[in-house]
């Protein structure tokens, strides 16, 4: 007994407290079945039964119950701490336990006392006792355990002493009943179990989906804004890299008209120290000097353009963005042996960002430029083509420089990736360009390898 109370006062700290709730509310059934046991066993043993043990055994009986109706009182609608429930276990498994003594003492008295075939009478009680427990006392197991194990005992000890062939097979068949009794009550306890803590559970999922779904906007919004942030701060990266990269097409625009400029102003001075001046030489020569320096300003005005940011879309095609970006990188290329070959056909306008879809085309003609640079390719050749393909307008930019190897494919638009060597790449050009197309634009870009070397492309719809 104290071993057991010992193992009750170490699992009930994890009991659950449905269970005890649910043990409760159906106690005052089993009370109510217990009062009409011992109704009947009042009505068929009260004249066999000596008055004077018969009413002590009545008397512990009711003064069982009260107790019993008194603790249920106390415990009803009481929010349960760890400490409740270990005191409530450990009354109720002891109270039950005395409960089981008296009903089995009122048995052997039934037996003994009464007439034959009496005892049979006691028998049905006790099983029916015992079966009916199950509905209102599985819920905590080790009650039931104690209310019936030693009841049953008492009744078979009864039986043993009781003379009787037959009662001894009662006495044999009885402990199989009772293993019955018991394992369906435990069945019935898991179940019981289970379901309290799949409700546990439920109320948990509920309660953290509520507070998942009550940050969920603020949460997405703080990953949106981070993502922005990142994609502000890689755009800023490639900007500036490009700059640099503009400024070294700017001196190869520059150079032959500041050239042309220099030579101007030399023959001026020439002429003059000749004094081989005359009214109409000096327009010329002035006509020269003013048309270079509007190509100077043209060329300044077209960088210009080029780093203001489109905040509209504007009806644009993608010749006009083919030629404006010629502009801007055909001297330089030039300048590096790299011959441009173009076959626009492209007639559908587009409603798109211009300078965003230069900054596209640029970065696959640099790319292209580096490429030859790198293998140490000569009379080196890029390929521009715009289309249209039903309502798509298409731009290709393909070279003859080799093409991507199949191990970099994959990683092209990967951000900070990049196949130069001498750590001569960002690796953001390609990422944004794809993040451009993709995202800006809601376009569609690509690479993929021909014969002779890498084609990038991108596909946009017409403007409608």
């Amino acid at each position: 007994m104290l071993k057991f109370l010992t193992q009750i006062r170490k699992d009930s700290l994890t009991y659950n407290t449905d269970l005890i709730n649910l043990f409760l509310s159906v106690s005052y059934k089993s009370s109510v079945a217990y009062v009409a046991a011992l109704v009947v066993f009042t009505f068929v043993f009260f004249e066999y039964i000596p008055s004077t043990i018969f009413m002590l055994l009545l008397g512990v009986h009711i003064f069982y119950q009260c107790i019993r109706i008194y603790y249920l009182q106390i415990y009803r609608n009481k929010v349960l701490s760890q400490e409740d429930k270990l005191i409530f276990l450990e009354k109720h498994t002891v109270l039950m336990f005395v409960g089981s003594i008296v009903w089995g003492i009122s048995a052997v008295a039934a037996i003994h006392y009464s007439p034959p075939n009496y005892e049979y009478m006691m028998l049905f009680l006790i099983i029916s006792i015992a079966s009916g427990s199950i509905s209102t006392l599985s819920a905590v197991y080790r009650t039931y355990v104690s209310f019936n194990l030693p009841m049953i005992i008492m009744l078979v000890v009864a039986f043993i002493f009781d003379d009787g062939e037959f009662h001894y097979y009662i006495a044999l068949v009885l402990p199989i009943f009772t293993y019955v009794l018991m394992s369906a009550s435990w069945e019935m306890h898991k179940s019981l179990k289970r379901t309290m803590e799949l409700k546990d559970l439920y109320s948990e999922a509920k309660e953290a989906l509520k507070v998942i779904n009550s940050s969920l906007e603020a949460r997405v919004k703080e990953a949106v804004e981070v993502n922005r942030q990142k994609d502000q701060q890689m755009l800023a990266q490639s900007r500036l890299a490009q700059m640099g990269e503009m400024l070294s097409m700017i001196a190869h625009q520059w150079k032959q008209p500041l050239s042309s400029i220099t030579a101007t102003t030399g023959a001026m001075s020439l002429h003059m120290q000749l004094d081989e001046w005359d009214e109409k030489l000096l327009e010329e020569k002035i006509e020269h000097i003013n048309t270079y320096t509007q190509y100077l300003s043209s060329t300044i005005n077209d960088f210009r353009d080029f780093f203001k940011p489109d905040k509209d879309k504007k009806d644009t095609n993608l010749n006009t963005i083919v030629h404006a970006s010629l502009q801007i990188i055909g001297s330089s290329l030039k300048a590096d042996g790299v011959k441009v070959s173009r076959d626009l056909n492209s007639v559908n306008t587009i409603h798109s960002y211009p300078n965003e879809l230069q900054q596209v085309l640029l970065n696959f003609l640099k790319n292209a430029k580096d490429a030859y640079i790198q293998k140490g390719i000569h009379n080196a050749d890029i390929e521009i083509k715009t289309y249209d393909d039903g309502d798509k307008v298409i731009l290709e930019v393909c070279d003859s420089a080799g093409g991507i190897d199949a191990k970099d494919m994959p990683h092209i638009f990967t951000p900070y990736y990049t196949t130069k060597e001498d750590h001569d790449g960002t690796g953001l050009g390609l990422y944004m360009s794809k993040l451009i197309i993709e995202e800006h634009c809601n376009g569609v870009l690509s690479a993929k390898n021909r014969e002779r070397g890498a084609c990038f492309s991108f596909t946009l719809s017409k403007s409608l």
